[in-house]
């Protein structure tokens, strides 16, 4: 029994771009897609199978602007399936992408230094903590969290926005999560962001831990898959 052979794409890239030995690199036109090729027992998604694909997408994207694809992008042939009908798609995307880069902002609450910050900062909580009604307290303090959380979000983006060409923000994952999101941003702005997400780390750093990440190839603002 044979096994059907596809080729994985990981992004594309410009033909006269430099391209990593170990990488495949389909050309047509002015355009390059990354390839490897994939049999269909290896198509998963796994952890470390996600890990890779952003691993090989940002090693092309420190040599070259990169349009990523979306993880698990496979097509029987690159230039048929992909570069051929997306041809002024994928030249138009490169040259909007030029000199742009990512980047991922995380921020997240530590539990019990925000507990204490909304305790000292709200007599009513204290008072429902002292009065031993604890459903009365929970509720009163997951509003304040809650409150205090979108507060929070909206001053990260109020304070990076002014230097990005776009934002991306993503589900957050636990109640202590305050923002998850990326956004893209000029090659010469990454310094104004890097000051802006310190000053606010700085500001809230009793409660509140955050994490900036970049400069990444921009995945989360491009949506883009094999097929026409």
């Amino acid at each position: 029994m044979s096994i059907a052979t596809l080729t994985y794409v990981y992004g594309v890239t410009r033909a006269s771009a430099p391209v990593p030995d170990d990488l495949d690199a389909v050309v047509h036109g002015d355009l390059a897609a990354i390839t490897a090729p994939i049999d269909e027992r290896r198509l998963r998604a796994k952890r470390r199978d996600l890990l890779r694909h952003a691993e090989i997408v940002q090693r092309v994207f420190e040599q070259a602007t990169v349009v990523p694809l979306r993880f698990g992008t496979v097509v029987d042939d690159p230039v048929a399936d992909l570069l051929e009908p997306r041809y002024a798609e994928l030249k138009t995307l490169l040259r909007e992408l030029d000199g742009l880069a990512e980047v991922t902002v995380r921020a997240a609450y530590r539990e019990a230094d925000v507990l204490r910050a909304l305790l000292s900062e709200q007599p009513q909580l204290e008072r429902l903590r002292a009065s031993g009604a604890p459903v009365q307290l929970g509720q009163a303090v997951a509003r304040a969290l809650a409150a205090r959380r979108a507060a929070d979000a909206d001053a990260i983006v109020a304070a990076v926005r002014p230097h990005a060409r776009a934002t991306a923000v993503d589900d957050l994952r636990t109640e202590l999560d305050v923002f998850r999101g990326a956004f893209l941003v000029e090659r010469k702005q990454l310094g104004r962001v890097d000051s802006a997400i310190e000053k606010l780390a700085r500001k809230h750093a009793a409660t509140t831990s955050y994490k900036l990440t970049g400069p990444l190839a921009p995945h989360h603002f491009v949506q883009l898959g094999g097929g026409a």
